[in-house]
């Protein structure tokens, strides 16, 4: 068994977005055949990763926001097989940081991704197996050992295959009672339609106590009812049912009779030794006509039987070439002639259960069904094997025309009455595949636990069983159930045609449950690293790269895309193109292009709007649209909710039921001040809102909808109300506020802000700047939320005769904004403009300069405020400073700086006059000694 080493280590990286900062945390391990680095900590990642050859080395290069000193020092290289060392370097001119991944080997490969829940950026590590593999290649020797035991496995196969005999394969044998399948250690494994991968790169056996298993369990305590409640808008691929084959067909097909005419000195033997060696070296037009020249020169021959039988084979073979209903039933003629001709031929058992498996592969079920009928009532086969597996047979082919309870009832019958212990269990695990295939899936359930249950040893002959108790298990919605037994099958079963499906579904499961993304994503990862470029993988592959969208460049995206489009081309699972479709809609929806989303399912859903399923596309375009309505209104873009609302509402909005809707267009048009419409939308939410509370229907609302809490809701409604002066109703809705301080911080403060203004509406000036002062002195959230309320405060406070302490309030708001660049704005000017004022009126001209060059300097380069740049140069020209007062009225240009650089150009024209007019007065005697009077 293969171990799992894990090393790992912790470092801190510290971010910084202007003063506020966030802790970046690392982790590095070693995940079965990756290296994964992870990084953790921010909600929003900008980063850029790219491989560059520098000096005979091949690197990695991941350059991240801002590191601090202390987290460099923490950062230290690990044991791996991938990375030769991690360099870490500060970047001086943007301020961020590179770490530096030095690979051991060209053919390491990466593959970056983000996830959401939690939010983390991670970076996997892994052997590119396209290309000649050094850290993989073995000395010469080795490699030649390798070779000569990949023969000697091929010896040991050849040794089971039976050899051709001409008696019947239907006498039971001792040896066929313990038959198992056999384990053997090869290099390579290929079957038709199977899969195809190295051993020793890829193929494990695994149990359950295998740490590569380990890597995808996952526990209760993991588990996330919210996760499993999302998941119903997800969408995922039925994966074909695994039927166990007919092991007695497979052995009649691979040992066809052998026909054997001892050499005779007569002219007879010498001719039908003739029409075997035609039929051996499959010259079927010269074998008949030869076949038929001899039935007629010989009519008693005692080779007649065999060339019968032959001239049937013969036009077997032909069917299989061309494929022709024609061929297929001359065929079937001659078998059922021979059959009534020659009843007790040794090949007449044989022929008869061949024709029924015939009729199944073809497949014509009503056909098979009476001729399997027919040879288990004839009663020379009685007793015999054959009728037991022609009953196997006739069961099969009544499942497929659902006929379920006649397919279930000889399946009984064969369990109870059967004297074959493998034909016991065979029925006993079919019988679970038939009611799964009747998507009665807690029956298929129940009977393959029975059949696991009373047939142990039978469990590797059959892994039916456990991947389709994974598949039932899903589509019952019990997706803890299913997941283990995934993970089951994956461990007992890691070389079946049927694992890429099964560990494709593991990751699928591990993303319903919940659990860190990374480790869905490592899930698909390892379907691709284990099975390699097959179509089985190309569902684990379309997860990847949907997952990858989020964190493209433009020009990677558009290869993105075409790369899915071509794996869909390769996999002839149904709807796979719609799937590959949802994938890419899915990639733009993570990146916030809504829009894009929608018009690529929009045009898909044109194309094909027949489809069984299409209400997979229909569901996804309207919760796009959805979700672009959401994510205008979090944005403070309340237009384009309305827009996007009317554009939709004839098409896709035109039944919708659902209730957050209402809600966002609320929100717009308490924006746009239309109250009464606001009111409405808020009222008409509420009523939805409570008429699913307490229903297993309020789960799933509030999982897969954008819903406010009651108190947000309340607050709205109060603040429609407070805004349409009726007061009354307003201060009752806030009463119906239970828990304020689960309101988001924002909301908090527009809570009390209402409630102070209510108070002041009633008159009570003391009460309501008593509510504004208390915030002002607990607030612990987000400083510049509480701006806003601070303006207030000091609005009321002057109002009250209290200049200094609304000076005070104000000199708090331009701190804020000087550390702080998220401030509004808006408000940040209206108190430095009211400070300004304050001071001009207490003629502190000096002081309320400072206010008006505090905002130039911090807001005129990106917004121009012509009118405080002219109320600062009026200042200094009031105190005479006009030369101050010209360099700053200088500067007023871009719009709306007309009026005041007219303005300000009169005053300084005006005060030219002035000083021109005194030194005329000076040139005048009189005047000058007048002026000096004065």
């Amino acid at each position: 068994m293969k171990t799992v080493n894990l090393i790992s280590f912790l470092f801190v990286l510290t971010s910084f977005h202007g003063a506020m900062a966030a802790t970046i945390n690392g982790l590095v391990k070693n995940q079965g055949e990756t290296l994964n680095f992870e990084l953790s900590g921010q909600k929003n990642w900008d980063y850029d990763l790219k491989r560059v050859k520098e000096k005979n080395q091949t690197k990695v290069q991941l350059l991240v926001n801002s590191l601090t000193e202390d987290s460099v020092s923490k950062i230290k290289n690990v044991d791996n097989p991938y990375v030769e060392s991690i360099i870490v370097q500060k970047h001086v001119a943007d301020g961020k940081w590179l770490i530096e991944f030095v690979l051991k080997n060209d053919n390491v490969d990466t593959f970056d991704y983000l996830t959401d829940q939690p939010s983390k950026l991670i970076v996997d590590f892994y052997v590119n197996e396209n290309a000649q593999d050094d850290l993989i290649a073995k000395p010469d020797a080795k490699v030649k050992k390798a070779k000569l035991d990949t023969k000697a496995a091929a010896k040991l196969v050849a040794k089971k295959i039976p050899s051709k005999k001409s008696t019947s394969e239907f006498d039971e044998t001792p040896e066929m009672a313990e038959r198992k399948p056999a384990q053997a250690d090869y290099l390579t494994v290929d079957q038709a339609g199977g899969i195809e991968t190295s051993s020793l790169l890829k193929g494990r056996l695994n149990d359950g106590a295998d740490a590569f298993l380990e890597r995808f369990v996952i526990k209760d305590i993991e588990i996330n009812e919210k996760a499993i409640l999302k998941s119903d808008n997800n969408y995922y691929l039925r994966f074909p049912m695994l039927e166990p084959p007919f092991s007695f067909w497979d052995k009649m097909k691979a040992n066809p009779p052998v026909y054997q005419f001892e050499p005779a000195k007569t002219e007879e033997n010498k001719q039908v030794r003739l029409i075997k060696t035609l039929f051996d070296k499959k010259r079927f037009q010269v074998f008949a006509k030869t076949a038929e020249w001899f039935e007629n020169k010989y009519p008693k021959s005692d080779y007649l039987e065999s060339i019968a039988f032959m001239r049937s084979d013969a036009l077997l073979e032909q069917w299989k070439q061309n494929k022709t209903d024609k061929a297929f039933d001359e065929a079937k003629q001659s078998y059922v002639q021979n059959m009534q001709k020659y009843p007790t031929s040794a090949l007449a058992e044989r022929t008869s259960l061949m024709l029924g498996m015939l009729d199944l592969d073809k497949p014509d079920y009503m056909a098979a069904i009476r001729r399997f009928n027919t040879h288990a009532e004839n009663p020379n086969f009685k007793d015999r094997l054959s009728a037991d597996y022609a009953k196997m047979g006739q069961a099969f082919a009544f499942s497929k025309i659902k006929r379920l309870e006649d397919a279930v009832n000889i399946l009984n019958k064969l369990e109870s009455e059967s004297k074959n212990p493998q034909i016991q269990a065979e029925a006993a695990f079919r019988r679970g595949d038939f009611y799964f295939e009747d998507k009665k899936f807690t029956d298929a359930i129940l009977n393959y636990k029975l059949a696991l249950k009373k047939y142990p040893a039978s469990e590797a002959q059959f892994p039916n069983a456990t991947f389709n108790q994974m598949e039932s298990n899903f589509w019952l919605k019990k997706y803890k159930e299913a997941h283990q037994s995934g993970l089951d099958f994956v461990a007992k079963f890691n070389m079946h045609p049927h694992a890429p499906y099964a560990m494709t579904r593991v990751g699928e499961l591990l993303d319903i449950l919940g659990a860190d993304q990374s480790k869905a994503v490592g899930a698909y990862l390892e379907t691709f690293f284990r099975y390699g470029d097959n179509p089985k993988t190309i569902v684990a592959r379309l997860h990847l790269l949907s997952t990858r969208m989020k964190s493209m460049k433009d020009e990677e995206l558009k290869q993105t895309s075409a790369k899915m489009d071509e794996l869909a081309k390769k996999s002839d699972l149904p709807n796979v193109d719609q799937f590959k479709t949802v994938m890419i809609a899915d990639g733009y929806s993570k990146r916030g292009d809504h829009q894009k989303s929608i018009d690529i399912l929009a045009n898909f859903y044109q194309q094909n709007p027949t489809r069984p399923d299409s209400k997979q596309v229909t569901r996804r375009i309207m919760n796009n649209i959805y979700d672009q309505i959401r994510s205008y209104s979090d944005a403070g873009k309340f237009k384009d909710v309305l827009q996007t609302v009317q554009k939709y509402s004839d098409t896709w909005l035109s039944h919708n039921d659902r209730i957050d809707t209402d809600y966002f267009v609320g929100l717009a048009y308490e924006s746009a001040g239309d109250y009464e419409v606001a009111l409405d939308k808020f009222q008409k939410t509420q009523k939805s809102m409570l008429a699913i509370k307490g229903t297993d229907k309020e789960k799933w609302v509030s999982v897969t909808e954008n819903l406010p809490s009651e108190d947000n809701l309340n607050l709205h409604i109060a603040d429609v109300n407070f805004q349409m002066k009726n007061f009354q109703l307003a201060y009752q809705q806030l009463e119906k506020i239970k828990t304020p301080y689960l309101l988001t911080e924002a909301d908090q403060i527009k809570r009390i802000q209402m409630a102070s203004d209510l108070y002041e509406q009633k008159g009570d000036s003391d009460t309501a700047m008593r509510y504004l002062s208390e915030l002002v002195r607990v607030w612990n959230g987000k400083p510049e939320l509480a701006i806003g309320a601070i303006l207030r405060l000091a609005e009321m406070q002057n109002r009250k005769g209290l200049t200094a302490d609304a000076q005070k309030s104000l000199e708090k708001i331009l701190d804020i904004a000087e550390a702080n660049p998220k401030a509004n704005v808006r408000d940040v000017i209206r108190a430095a403009n009211f400070s300004a004022n304050l001071y001009q009126k207490e003629n502190k001209l000096d002081d309320a300069a400072k206010r008006y060059t505090f905002i130039l300097n911090k807001y005129d380069a990106d917004r121009n405020l012509p009118e405080e740049r002219y109320k600062l140069g009026d200042i200094y020209f009031k105190k005479g400073e006009v030369k101050k007062a010209e360099t700053t009225w200088a500067q007023l240009k871009g719009e709306g700086s007309q009026f005041w650089a007219k303005l300000s150009a009169d005053k300084l024209k005006n005060s030219q006059w002035k000083d021109d007019y005194k030194k005329y007065l000076k040139r005048i005697p009189a005047m000058s000694k007048i002026e000096e009077q004065k």
